[in-house]
């Protein structure tokens, strides 16, 4: 599930699928840590950039098979190759997983 809120916010709901660490050097004396989170909404993947600094902030260590939802800024893929990025994350949070109705 993904949905666009006013200020061009989007909340997405969905199973990460891969998990990597990365970082970035802002300065000499600077450098920027990050999680870079894959996940995996219906059959769309976004990548979820999330400042390693303020995991502790979201309460969970996110790893390949929680289901989450996720809001922040929504930037388009380059060029059409590389997934959808979601930035300046202001909510992760760990769910349940959906439930499916047998009938």
């Amino acid at each position: 599930m993904s949905k666009i809120t006013s200020g061009g916010e989007i909340t997405v709901e969905g199973k990460i699928v891969e998990v990597r660490n990365g970082e970035k050097k802002m300065t000499r004396s600077y450098t920027y840590g990050y999680l870079s989170l894959r996940v995996l909404v219906g059959n769309e993947y976004f990548s979820v950039l999330v400042n390693s600094s303020k995991v502790n902030k979201y309460g969970f260590l996110p790893r390949t098979g929680y289901w989450v939802r996720v809001k922040g800024r929504l930037f388009p893929s380059e060029n059409g190759f590389y997934d959808q990025s979601i930035k300046w994350v202001s909510e992760l949070t760990h769910i349940d997983p959906p439930t499916r109705n047998k009938k």
